[in-house]
């Protein structure tokens, strides 16, 4: 059964219109318009029921807090599902939130998005840790089913610079990951936050917040990291500091780091960029991504090096 046909099961009329939605990378997302309304239907790739079940409970409770902005609401079945299922996929319905992406070239948009990211954390941490659809605070060899032994995953990339940087710093970096997980705070934290999970309102202004599919326990540092590394990664630029700086400020100016915290930004976006990859091998071996799509983000790895050699704590404080 397609994805769309999975739609019938909010029992709406026949669309108007569907088109694939601007996406990332993890899932399928059609655009469908049924009437006057526009929906988002969105089919899950990475997890099973359960845990999807469980984003929709935290994005329940995250909905009541009176947040500035939107976050994804999933929309019940007339029967009360929020996901439906053919047997071999899963899928939810939600609605369409209008909006634009910021721009990382604009840094009054990267601080807005990096300020709203904060709110959103302030929140999450009046959550119970038990709403969390899962824990995070595990080693490499747990982030992704498909790579359970990351010396084999090694001697299985291709001979690259990015393999390389893979092969020098996987182990030292899981190693010293674990210890920060036990000394630094630990709150539920979206987990995926770059500019394409932020919409903007036709004022500047945040509107959503969208793709809590990892949200989850980890650092609390997780997500400032998460964004500090998208900028960083993913700016054409790789000169100029302003997005960098713009997004510190703005994050920072609604919650500040802590001095520990700080001290350990480097190691964490190490261990970020290296986790990104390790998710992307586990789906190209699933045949969810490519080999390139890994060499990818291998070779985003070794910039990113580079980056955070030159970037400055003090733009935290």
């Amino acid at each position: 059964m397609s994805l769309l046909a999975l739609l019938s099961s909010w029992d709406l009329p026949a669309p108007s219109s569907v088109r694939d939605a601007a996406r990332g990378t993890n899932n399928t997302m059609l655009i469908v318009e049924i009437g006057s309304s526009s929906y988002v239907l969105r089919g899950v790739q990475n997890f099973a029921l359960e845990q999807v079940l469980a984003e929709h409970a935290l994005l329940r409770e995250l909905s009541a807090l009176g947040l500035p902005f939107a976050v994804p609401s999933p929309l019940p079945t007339p029967d009360g599902r929020t996901v439906v299922s053919d047997g071999t996929e899963l899928a939810a319905l939600f609605p369409y939130v209008p909006g634009r992406h910021p721009e990382w070239k604009r840094p009054d948009e990267v601080a807005a998005a990096a300020s709203a990211l904060a709110e959103l954390d302030l929140a999450l941490a009046k959550l119970p840790l038990s709403l969390a659809p899962t824990d995070w605070r595990r080693p490499f060899t747990e982030i992704h089913p498909a790579v359970t032994d990351l010396d084999e995953l090694i001697a299985s990339l291709p001979a690259s610079e990015g393999a390389d940087w893979f092969a020098e710093h996987a182990h030292p970096t899981d190693e010293q990951h674990q210890v920060l997980q036990a000394t630094l705070p630990v709150q539920i934290v979206h987990g995926d936050f770059a500019l394409s999970n932020i919409l903007l309102a036709d004022d500047g202004s945040v509107a959503a917040i969208l793709d809590f599919e990892i949200a989850g326990a980890d650092l609390r540092l997780v997500d400032p990291v998460a964004g500090l590394h998208s900028v960083l990664a993913w700016s054409e630029d790789r000169d100029d500091d302003a997005p960098v700086q713009a997004f510190a400020r703005g994050y920072t100016a609604r919650w500040p780091l802590s001095e520990p915290e700080l001290a350990a930004l480097p190691a964490a976006v190490r261990h970020r960029a290296l986790g990104s990859a390790i998710w992307r091998a586990g789906k190209w071996r699933r045949g969810q991504a490519t080999l390139e799509d890994v060499v990818d983000r291998l070779d985003a790895g070794v910039r990113l090096e580079s980056r955070t050699a030159a970037y400055s704590v003090a733009w935290w404080t």
